[in-house]
């Protein structure tokens, strides 16, 4: 059943007479509306709904945090909708949601508001409001609403495979327009029973065993769903071991078993593998079977085992995930096997196979094949002066990395309508009122709609108010006209040119770090405990401090700007020297422990590779990548203050195992 959600039952405010004219934001009387949005927030997130509203009347009506404070209170009663009918499907009612986005539109509470609406709409096939709203989406779409597209696709005749394989392969608990998408699907036949075991083993290996089981409970009204015991996949997977102790008999799915398989190959997949030979052998379905091996060849590939590649090739491209076909064409660079690396990439799904890095590697193995054109061909579409991959591909075709043309200056025009724009400066006063999640969105949802010398002048508008971070990601968006010195900012630099020369490490190579650590924000504190410019840890701050004999060093101190520099620069010259002063290991150790690029090295044993290769092999996402965007900062930030610099696969260098 679906609901029309009218609120007006629900409003105790007059919250609803908008109008239609245009919303003019004023600037916050920032000792008292700053402090009022945090109230209102705090308010809104405990759900206290009598003292939201007190403080809500005491917000002015044109106030720059209007558009936060007007749907926050929107949202209220849409909670209170969706309590009182838990089971049902609620849908805004048009002519009450409309005044209040056109009233906020163009900010980033009215864009997540209506990202809500699409998805409603979408599913309750609504079709003709869906396509009308889609369209004044300013910001990329997130996964409900990119599901949502999927069923509008669908409903056209024009759903892309590889976007549904996509969200099938997911490994963590879909949004609920997905798993709308999947089930409708299912019934019309769109997405097989081998998708849907498929999505619940690619959680089963990801550990989000309780959301597996959800999913198939939600899926018990279709013919799937009644194959499948959920108390018997919930005994298989939450305890393997004695299941499959037990696993001889007959169910009228292979996926309890698969599922028990998948568990234990996270902690043993060689055993796996010899059991799915000598054990296991035709009591799987070929599809089963054949994600069970690209799932052993995953966990094989992360840790450097030279036989993942094997186990891989006994899987097919299309029952394999994102990740697992990446790691199968690692597996290969691990062998330098170059016609594996070519097969691997040429074998990836279409969104997948033209990234940066699988070009670039594709091209490396036409080369290697002899095929020069072609190999061309893959790094002139890889060739950029801003990635990591872009700039290896402009090594290989004979090119050194240059700074760009710097762009005309900016006009007083141009400087004086970013000073004015109502979205930038309703991010900043987030930002000066402590709510920087809503500032940093907000920022965001401003230059997405830019071209790129309004990008430029939001860019320096944001360096002006010392919000380093969005100044950066305002640059990073041009597409013609770069900035060198708004894309890799300096401040701090008497700081660091003294220091680092103090310490004796690459000012360039500090600097694309901390523009990978923390964006120059200085207080920057990740999730896990680090603090300040170089993200430094309380503990190795202990350490350092008491190594280098900064005798009166306080935790407190740790944010400062010179104190955290001194610790961070002398920590990072330590993990340098530890590990051969090679600035991609010490890279590593820093960002995973100073502990793991030894690991990966023994896995190495007596061989050595090339620095790019092993920075693609890292098996931890996050160090992966930021081990390649330091590499990458250091090439520009030398540009720029060198104006010259040792190419990207020189710094890289040659890495050797060690046993």
């Amino acid at each position: 059943m679906t609901i029309s959600h009218h609120i007006s039952r629900w409003v105790s405010l007059p919250l609803l007479a908008l109008g239609a004219m245009a919303f003019q934001p004023a600037l916050a009387n920032k000792e008292t509306d700053a402090e009022l949005i945090k109230q209102i927030k705090s308010a809104y997130a405990d759900g206290a709904y009598d003292k939201f509203n007190r403080l809500v009347s005491e917000l002015p009506q044109k106030s720059i945090f209007r558009p936060y404070v007007d749907i926050w209170q929107f949202r209220f009663f849409q909670k209170g909708v969706e309590k009182q009918f838990p089971d049902r499907e609620v849908v805004w009612n048009k002519s009450e949601i409309l005044p209040l986005l056109n009233k906020h539109d163009n900010s980033w509470p009215a864009e997540t508001l209506r990202r809500d609406w699409l998805e409603q709409l979408a599913r309750t096939a609504q079709w003709t409001d869906f396509a009308e709203q889609r369209q004044h989406l300013r910001y990329r779409p997130d996964q409900g609403v990119e599901c949502a597209d999927l069923m509008y696709a669908a409903e056209q005749g024009q759903l892309v495979r590889y976007k549904l394989d996509a969200v099938v392969s997911f490994d963590k608990r879909l949004p609920k327009t997905c798993r709308v998408l999947l089930k409708n699907l299912y019934k019309l036949g769109g997405v097989s029973a081998q998708d849907l075991d498929r999505h619940v083993l690619q959680m089963v290996a990801s550990n989000q065993l309780t959301n597996a089981v959800k999913f198939v409970d939600e899926f018990e009204d279709t013919a799937w769903g009644k194959t499948i015991s959920s108390t018997a996949l919930r005994e298989a997977i939450f305890n393997p071991d004695k299941y499959l102790k037990s696993s001889g008999q007959k169910a009228d799915t292979d996926l309890y078993l698969t599922g028990a398989l998948a568990r234990k190959a996270v902690e043993d997949y060689e055993r796996v593998a010899r059991q799915m030979t000598e054990n296991y052998q035709g009591k799987l379905s070929p599809s089963s079977e054949q994600w069970l091996w690209a799932h052993v060849g995953y966990r094989a590939g992360l840790v450097w085992d030279r036989n993942a590649l094997t186990y891989f090739k006994r899987s097919k491209p299309e029952v394999m995930s994102q990740e697992q076909q990446e790691w199968k064409v690692r597996s290969a660079l691990l062998l330098e096997d170059w016609n594996a690396v070519l097969q691997a990439s040429n074998e990836m799904s279409p969104n997948v196979k033209e990234d940066r890095a699988w070009t670039y590697w594709r091209g490396r193995a036409l080369a290697q094949s002899g095929k020069l054109v072609e190999a061309r061909q893959e790094w002139v579409k890889a060739s950029s002066p801003f990635s990591f991959y872009g700039k290896l591909a402009h090594e290989e075709l004979g090119d050194s990395v240059t700074a760009p043309k710097r762009p005309e200056l900016l006009s007083a025009a141009e400087l004086d309508w970013a000073k004015k724009h109502p979205g930038l400066l309703r991010a900043l006063a987030l930002y000066d009122a402590g709510l920087r999640t809503e500032g940093f969105w907000e920022f965001n949802l401003q230059v997405a709609q830019m071209n790129d010398r309004q990008l430029l002048a939001a860019a320096t508008w944001a360096e002006r108010n010392q919000l380093y971070d969005r100044a950066i990601a305002a640059a990073d968006r041009t597409e013609i006209e770069h900035d060198l010195g708004l894309r890799y900012l300096t401040p701090f630099r008497e700081n660091m040119r003294a220091k680092t020369r103090e310490i004796g490490v690459d000012e360039s190579w500090v600097y694309g770090l901390i523009r990978q650590e923390s964006r120059f924000v200085t207080i920057a504190r990740s999730g896990v405990g680090a603090s300040g410019l170089m993200q430094v840890m309380p503990a190795t701050a202990k350490y350092v401090a008491k190594k280098i004999g900064m005798s009166d060093f306080k935790p407190a101190d740790i944010t400062e700007i010179e104190t955290n520099l001194t610790l961070g620069t002398s920590y990072l010259k330590m993990v340098f020297e530890q590990h051969d002063q090679s600035p991609v290991l010490a890279s590593a150790g820093y960002n995973a422990g100073p502990s793991r690029p030894a690991l990966w090295k023994r896995r190495l044993g007596d061989r050595k590779i090339e620095g790019a290769i092993f920075a693609e092999l890292i098996p931890f996402d996050e160090t992966r990548g930021y081990v390649k965007n330091v590499m990458s900062n250091t090439v520009a930030y030398s540009l720029l203050l060198n104006n010259a610099s040792i190419p990207l696969k020189q710094r890289l260098g040659i890495i050797y195992g060690s046993k």
